[in-house]
């Protein structure tokens, strides 16, 4: 059975520099679903196949050594949310603005139907596992954005 999970983040803990705002934490978002390369590893290009309104359809390669193609939907709620849905393999990915109880600034992302890198086969990891592999991803976009918006392209 396929797995779920989430974790969340501060945007702007101590000492993060430049301090993003939400509008500019949005913009990251519409950038990395049009530029996934820069923000996820195993992405080595994408191509936008189709784009309307709030929905695009992308077709990424995967940086393996056969280069295999997924295709992607994605459909965007600005400026709260983005979801990703993969055809091939029906993984669901959520990536969420939101505020805490102090209006600390939040970013969460949330895998449904499986999550990457873990089979489904296997055990799931601990959430301690999980986690320290989501706050990978989440520090990676978050350090992403914020070269976006030093170099102005934000």
């Amino acid at each position: 059975m396929p797995y779920a999970f989430a974790a969340t983040r501060p945007v702007n803990p101590p000492g993060a520099e430049p301090i993003l705002t939400e509008e500019q934490l949005w913009k990251g978002l519409e950038y990395k679903a049009r530029n996934p390369a820069p923000f996820i590893p195993f992405i080595s290009a994408s191509k936008t196949t189709f784009e309307e309104g709030n929905k695009l359809v992308r077709e990424v390669t995967l940086a393996n050594p056969d280069h295999s193609k997924l295709t992607e939907s994605i459909e965007t709620h600005s400026p709260t949310i983005v979801y990703f849905e993969m055809k091939e393999t029906g993984l669901r990915v959520t990536n969420t603005i939101s505020y805490g109880p102090a209006d600390e600034l939040l970013l969460t992302y949330s895998f449904a139907n499986g999550i990457p890198g873990v089979a489904a086969d296997k055990p799931k990891p601990s959430p301690k596992e999980l986690n320290a592999t989501l706050d990978k991803a989440l520090e990676r976009s978050l350090s992403v954005i914020r070269g976006l918006v030093k170099e102005g392209k934000l």
